[in-house]
């Protein structure tokens, strides 16, 4: 059903089991070309000039309908000068996380004209001195399509790794998403495979730093092995691990695809883990979290073996659009604020995709919203609005939510507001302060530093990674400085081997 022209929502209940994903990808192209000021016949135009050929009544349908064409989302990145898959990439993860998405519209063939000669030049591209996130997808596209031409797994695993790598360091959408997407293909294709042992490796690295991303591409191809491997994870040493498995076990879940007798065979390493972790409330909060994602009747398999109780969340208490839900006026003042910053009129989407990744407690789709909101064209204003506007929410859960959202919608800029925030005495708003000031490539001041890698196990982690993204030389002295812990000095050095944060 065609949609009206005007501003997309999504009118689906906050709590349905379903979104509307065809609106989310009708907003991302009609929000990306009406902010560069170009009309359907102003955009008809301009595709030509990159061999794309959509006439305005084409354009309209597919904006109105929110369909997944290619052509259209890549085309319109072109015109915008945008990274190549800038738009695609966001729209091709959204679809793939929900089982119910569209399919992916079948890739146009290479042509005639020396297939083997782009094959070439894509791999070329990789194998500069700093590919782009662009590069990596034309790299991937020419390894999960069909026409002859491909390296052998022993030539690849190199540049998986290498792929896997710029993963973890890449800041902002454009150079995260598309990077992101070309390892989430080839781990859907024949290469599933050797991207599964490569990332699995990494992730159980003992000085790893960065696991999350890594996890997030295993779980976009559920397999019983990957499930098995996922639920033994939980019992990890780090807790950093074993979260990020239990974040992939909830992808798994929502993605779909594992019968639930797979499901059930978790209850044993789920048992291990609630009994193995005693008392430890950062752990029990992670499987009780995990618990209820799972299928009823896994639940209470579960639930028979384990008393898990999940405590109601800090946060909305009103699930509506609503001036009743204090969280979604939140939400509406800052997605207000953002339009307002930029000129445009209001946008209904923009503000549930605001509350849903500021306050839904589903984990996918919690991100799934950021990544659109990243990829957005409110990016820009919205990092620091969230930084400005992070004390105007109903309560504490909000100026954190506020706070961890500004950081996933951050590519790189500066972000002045983000400064002051080192000295506060708020644990949370410090470690994401960190994040931000080290995304921006600053360097932290000592103070900063020293307070950092004298907290908890968390804390020292993220101010390990602020001072790696901005390729901080002080990493070196830390990692050889005796007086420092073993895990502080470890992750020190596997920062130190390694650039600093990736932006294109």
């Amino acid at each position: 059903m065609p949609r009206k022209s005007g501003p997309v929502d999504d009118p689906t209940p906050l709590t349905a089991s379903r979104i509307d994903i065809a609106a989310r990808i009708a907003w991302l192209l009609r929000t990306s070309r009406s902010l560069a000021g170009l009309s359907l016949r102003d955009m008809s135009g301009a595709l030509k000039a990159y061999d794309v050929t959509l006439s305005t009544t084409s354009l309209s349908r597919i904006e109105s309908e929110g369909q997944r064409s290619g052509a259209a989302l890549d085309g319109y990145a072109a015109v915008l000068g945008l990274p190549d898959g800038a738009l695609r990439s966001p729209v091709d993860i959204l679809c793939r996380s929900f089982s119910y998405g569209p399919p992916a519209p079948p890739e146009p063939a290479l042509g005639s004209l020396g297939s083997l000669e782009r094959f070439s030049e894509a791999f070329e591209a990789i194998t500069a001195e700093s590919p782009s996130g662009g590069d990596w997808m034309r790299f991937a596209r020419h390894h999960v399509s069909d026409h002859g031409f491909g390296l052998p797994r022993t030539l690849m695993e190199p540049h998986v790794r290498r792929l896997a790598d710029e993963l973890c360091r890449s800041v902002g959408a454009a150079a995260e998403l598309p990077r992101y997407e070309a390892l989430a293909q080839l781990r859907c294709s024949v290469y599933g495979d050797l991207v599964d042992s490569v990332l699995r490796e990494l992730v159980l690295d003992p000085d790893a730093q960065v696991v999350y991303p890594l996890t997030s591409v295993l779980s976009e191809r559920p397999t019983p092995d990957l499930l098995q491997w996922a639920g033994t994870t939980l019992r990890h040493e780090r807790t950093l691990v074993a979260q990020a498995a239990s974040y992939a076990l909830q992808s798994m879940l929502v993605i779909g695809g594992l019968p639930v007798e797979d499901w059930e065979s978790l209850v044993p390493h789920f048992t291990s883990a609630w009994h193995d972790d005693g008392a430890d409330a950062t752990r029990r909060a992670m499987l009780a979290d995990l618990c209820a994602a799972l299928p009823p009747t896994v639940q209470s398999q579960v639930r028979s073996t384990c008393p898990v109780e999940v405590e109601p969340p800090a946060g909305p208490q009103v699930w509506s659009r609503s001036r009743h839900n204090g969280h979604y006026g939140f939400a509406h003042s800052i997605a207000g604020a953002a339009c307002t910053r930029l000129g445009h009129h209001e946008e209904p989407l923009l503000e549930r995709l605001l509350f849903e990744a500021m306050f839904d407690p589903r984990g996918v789709r919690m991100s799934t919203a950021s990544l659109f909101l990243g990829a957005s064209p409110f990016a820009g204003v919205l990092a620091p609005l969230l930084v400005e506007r992070r004390l105007d929410g109903p309560d504490e859960a909000s100026r954190h939510a506020a706070l961890g959202l500004a950081a996933s919608c951050h590519a790189g800029e500066e972000l002045p507001a983000a400064h002051s925030l080192l000295a506060g005495g708020d644990a949370t708003e410090f470690e994401l302060a960190v994040a931000i000031v080290g995304r921006s490539g600053h360097w932290l001041p000592q103070d900063a530093l020293e307070r950092g890698l004298s907290g908890a196990e968390t804390t020292a982690r993220r101010t390990l990674h602020g001072l790696g993204m901005a390729a901080d030389p002080r990493l070196a002295d830390i990692a050889s400085d005796r007086r420092r812990p073993d895990p502080t000095r470890r992750g020190a050095r596997w920062w130190a081997e390694r650039g600093g944060r990736i932006l294109t």
